[in-house]
């Protein structure tokens, strides 16, 4: 479609975000597999050397058991913060496409959250439920209950999955409308004529329709909460059963001995695990959009 001078021109234009993507994205995960290979501590004095696959034997064979642990939080954290965003981001878009008084109000109210920096997010949540004046503690105080849910073994991961999703529901609904606002009025109306009630017409109807939506919804979703520790970090510092594959490799790097060398092994496992998840979620979704349509 493009020849001589129209391609040049679309290959410069493309050479700035190449540019930043090979600088920001490139370069700093080829480092990451390199110093996994390594004893690197970035401490001055100290002498980086190969050490080949030792960092890997560890984590496997010397720290199985965190390693494990660390595995499992991660999957629960993100199989719960995946299904229960995209479900909530559904229902909210399905009430939020239709024209009623104040509609664009609850958008922006549902969308505000998407625009918080991490640190606010987690700083706000902290003291909400600080156990010392935040004002969860006052509302429980009444029923004789602490609001300490991030420093208890059973509350923390689910107040961190909630305070996960809420702080990304927002961008999952405004993807969810926008699919939603795709689908032609002519095959609801239809179906309404033959009978299908409100639920019966969004499931049978709308939501075949929104498949790439959901593809797109599900996948970022899933690998956004795969490899988050910044919330979790602010939260609960990892404690507590959130010490999730990216809380385990940022405490590993560092915090205590500041292992870099190892904190970049698992990053890598973490990154495999990401994925390996991502490749099978959208090779799920892309038949179930082929078979949708």
């Amino acid at each position: 479609m493009f020849r001589g001078r129209q391609r040049t021109v679309i290959y410069l234009t493309m050479v700035p975000g190449l540019l930043v993507f090979l600088l920001f994205g490139i370069v700093p995960s080829i480092s990451t597999l390199i110093i996994s290979f390594t004893n690197y501590t970035a401490v001055p004095g100290l002498p980086t050397t190969f050490n080949g696959f030792s960092n890997y034997v560890h984590i496997f064979v010397n720290d199985s058991q965190g390693l494990v642990q660390s595995v499992k939080d991660t999957l629960l954290f993100a199989g719960a913060v995946t299904i229960l965003q995209n479900v909530l981001g559904l229902w909210m878009a399905n009430a939020l496409s239709k024209k009623f008084p104040g509609v664009n109000f609850f958008r922006t109210l549902v969308f505000m959250p998407a625009v918080l920096g991490v640190t606010i997010i987690g700083l706000m949540w902290t003291l909400i439920f600080s156990p010392s004046g935040g004002p969860a503690a006052s509302v429980l105080g009444w029923f004789g209950t602490s609001s300490a849910f991030f420093g208890s073994t059973s509350w923390a991961l689910p107040l961190v999955i909630f305070v996960q999703i809420w702080a990304n529901l927002g961008f999952t609904t405004v993807v969810f409308i926008a699919g939603i606002k795709t689908v032609p009025k002519e095959l609801t109306e239809a179906a309404k004529i033959d009978g299908a009630t409100g639920w019966t017409n969004f499931w049978r109807v709308t939501f075949p329709m929104i498949a790439p939506s959901v593809t797109v919804n599900v996948i970022l979703a899933a690998a956004g909460s795969l490899r988050s520790y910044d919330l979790i970090y602010v939260l609960t510092d990892g404690t507590n059963n959130t010490n999730t594959l990216g809380m385990y490799m940022f405490n590993t790097a560092f915090q205590g001995s500041s292992n870099l060398g190892l904190g970049a092994g698992i990053g890598m496992l973490q990154f495999i695990l990401t994925v390996i998840v991502v490749l099978l979620l959208q090779r799920y979704l892309t038949r179930r959009e082929e078979a949708m349509s």
